[in-house]
């Protein structure tokens, strides 16, 4: 049965308990339109406000004027929404102040922010290069730290995109916790949906440039590089990993107007396995916002039979 025209579910249940649940959401210029208009930010506040989430993987999270509204835009988010907020870098290339940033509810759980990064302050040797943001997160009922990482690749570059996914990637391998990667990934998954030749042929012309290869025949073919790079840093694709009993709606399909399944996250293998559940609902973006869930006690028991018998020491993640 053709299921591609399923309409997105129009809210999502409320998390089971013992449940981390994680959102990954594009505002589109913050959820603010040109003329000042914030309905599209009260749409996609409503959505994250039912829905719960613990954390909030940000994209595109701007404002017009960042000098004099930039802060103001993000204490507004996070007081509607009862979270903390992480400001990250503007991504290379961005046309705006289309920063990364992370909210997270560590007033309720009791959850504890350890770290965050990148360090951007390029007169004591910091970057402003990175397309990443990254929040480290003590969560006392697990014996690892939890490292999410919101992420938004260059539309315009696939250099750009492999660079910063190979960045990361390293970054990653290096890093002790549980993994999250999500948001506007900008690339086309080896986990589908599948993309035709035709589809390809028909995408806007400076996607047409990033998202594709040209192969010796001439006809264009799906660009994975990135996906790719993930997967050899040892990080799974959970929507595509996930059985379609537990996916709402039940098929892979496009988060974005450039017909592809662009936002996505990728996690390490114990968060992964303890995946139950992914939604992909409606926003006021030009993307759908995601949302996924986690057992905590299956985590645990994970990490529980994965460090041994003897109990010696946390387990670490190390790819690469």
């Amino acid at each position: 049965m053709d299921m591609t025209h399923r309409p997105l579910p129009a809210t999502v249940p409320a998390a089971a308990d013992d449940t981390l649940r994680i959102a990954s959401v594009n505002w589109r210029y913050g959820g603010i339109d040109n003329d000042g208009s914030d309905q599209r930010w009260h749409q996609t506040v409503d959505v994250l406000g039912t829905a719960g989430p613990h954390v909030v993987l940000c994209q595109e999270f701007g404002v017009p004027q960042p000098a004099l509204r930039q802060f103001r835009h993000v204490q507004r988010t996070a007081n509607a929404l009862n979270m903390e907020a992480v400001l990250g870098p503007v991504p290379p290339g961005a046309r705006s102040a289309l920063h990364t940033a992370i909210l997270l509810d560590t007033r309720r759980t009791g959850w504890s922010i350890t770290d965050t990064g990148p360090y951007t302050h390029t007169r004591f040797g910091g970057t402003q290069h990175e397309s990443w943001c990254r929040v480290e997160l003590n969560i006392p009922e697990l014996p690892l730290p939890l490292l999410c990482f919101s992420v938004h690749l260059p539309a315009r570059s696939a250099v750009d995109q492999l660079s910063q996914a190979q960045t990361l990637a390293a970054l990653i391998a290096e890093t002790q916790g549980l993994i999250l990667v999500a948001g506007d990934i900008n690339t086309y998954p080896r986990g589908g949906p599948p993309v035709t030749a035709r589809e390809l042929d028909n995408l806007p012309a400076h996607l047409r440039v990033t998202r594709c290869r040209q192969r010796a025949d001439g006809d264009l073919e799906a660009n994975y590089d990135v996906d790719d790079v993930f997967s050899r840093a040892g990080l799974l694709d959970i929507a595509a990993r996930l059985p379609a009993d537990h996916r709402n709606p039940p098929e892979l399909r496009a988060t974005g107007k450039g017909k592809a399944r662009v936002d996505r996250a990728y996690a390490s293998p114990e968060l992964a396995t303890a995946a139950t559940g992914y939604w992909q609902v409606s926003i006021g973006s030009d993307h759908d916002g995601l949302i996924f869930d986690f057992s905590m006690a299956a985590l645990r028991r994970i990490l529980t039979s994965r460090a041994g018998p003897q109990g010696d020491g946390p387990i670490t993640h190390a790819a690469g």
